[in-house]
């Protein structure tokens, strides 16, 4: 099977899962074991659910993003060029977050939790993937992270050595889990968010690198050092994710459960894994896959405005959750389907202008 000719629906499937999850962990948790946070602040103030407490791993579903970017990205870059990467990339990325940041800095106006100025230069900042905050939303600061990444393939692919993939990974993986391996016993958890490391892959490497490991195992073979490569990085996943446990705990001002996200983020892995192997060709998947990334940026603050006026106006937090959670994959489709398309073909006859007169 030709790999630019083969499809994931699984892979789709499973990121669409991962945002939905993302969401309803805002709506559900979020919005009030933690009122200093955006979303929170957004609602205006939602009374404790302490019955929620099962959505609070949702947060989880950012790890299950990592590697399932650690696969597609050596998917897709094998067979490209440094320009047609770089191009597919910026085609990807920029698109959805103009518009979904556009409307979510329109929101912290209408809420009161901003101000033009205010407004205008997290906008700017967030359009131009300034990669430190502040952004229009807190979501953000996982494209710094997507981006850096990015930058180390780009870089393959200039250098005309993508053949390095592999050691590349395993020596971002490995630093990675070596990191996470110290995390507990040299007590480095004031470097537990540190901006710089997030963005040289020191906290997130062993998540990419479990993609590419996946991307090798399906395409070229699976051999002994790969599986125990996965397995090594997967147990730094493990410990990454058991830090943002006490990250998250701290915050809350309550002790959170460490089993839940591993459990989570190990099924959603191995899951992934199996469906590499499944002829999952329907084109409808592959729509639902494009639907995540506008999802995960629209959602936060945009639907916590609309969850917090719901209950204001006496809807039942249950029936607001789950009207906000519809309402907002409707707007990721439209974004997807009608907003990003758009913008694309701007692009298209603006910056990449070169690639209609070469046709």
């Amino acid at each position: 099977m030709a790999q630019q000719k083969t499809t994931f629906g699984g892979v789709d499937i499973l990121r669409f899962l991962a945002a939905v999850l993302v969401m309803f962990y805002h709506y559900g948790y979020w919005v009030w074991a933690f009122p200093g946070g955006i979303s929170a602040r957004a609602t205006g103030g939602i009374p404790p659910h302490p019955e929620m407490d099962f959505l609070g791993s949702g947060w989880v579903g950012v790890q299950v993003f990592f590697v399932i970017s650690g696969f597609v990205i050596a998917f897709s870059a094998e067979k490209s060029t440094p320009l047609r990467f770089f191009e597919a990339r910026v085609k990807r990325l920029a698109p959805a977050v103009w518009v979904c940041a556009t409307i979510t800095a329109a929101v912290l106006l209408l809420v009161d939790l901003s101000w033009p100025t205010d407004a205008v230069i997290r906008l700017v900042r967030t359009g131009l993937f300034v990669p430190f905050d502040p952004w229009v939303d807190s979501v953000y600061w996982t494209l710094g992270i997507e981006i850096a990444f990015y930058a180390v393939v780009w870089t393959l692919l200039r250098l005309g050595r993508f053949d390095l993939m592999e050691t590349v990974a395993i020596a971002i993986g490995l630093i990675s889990t070596f990191f996470w391996c110290l995390y507990y016993p040299l007590d480095l958890s004031d470097l537990a968010e540190t901006r710089w490391l997030q963005l040289a892959l020191v906290h997130h490497g062993c998540f990419f690198a479990v993609g590419v490991m996946l991307w090798l195992m399906r395409f070229k073979a699976v051999t002994r050092a790969r599986l125990g490569f996965s397995a090594l990085f997967l147990a730094g996943g493990v410990l990454q994710i058991a830090s943002s446990v006490d990250v998250h705990s701290i915050k809350v001002e309550a002790a959170m459960p460490y089993a839940p996200p591993i459990l989570i983020f190990l099924v959603a892995t191995a899951l992934m894994a199996w469906s590499l192997q499944l002829n999952l060709s329907w084109r409808g998947w592959r729509r639902i896959g494009l639907m995540t990334y506008p999802l995960y940026l629209i959602h936060d603050v945009v639907g916590a405005a609309m969850l917090g006026a719901l209950v204001r106006a006496g809807v039942p937090y249950l029936l607001s959750i789950a009207t906000v959670g519809a309402t907002m994959i409707a707007a990721s489709w439209l974004v997807a389907i009608e907003a990003e398309p758009r913008i694309r073909l701007l692009l298209d006859h603006t910056v990449f202008r070169y690639r209609l007169k070469a046709a």
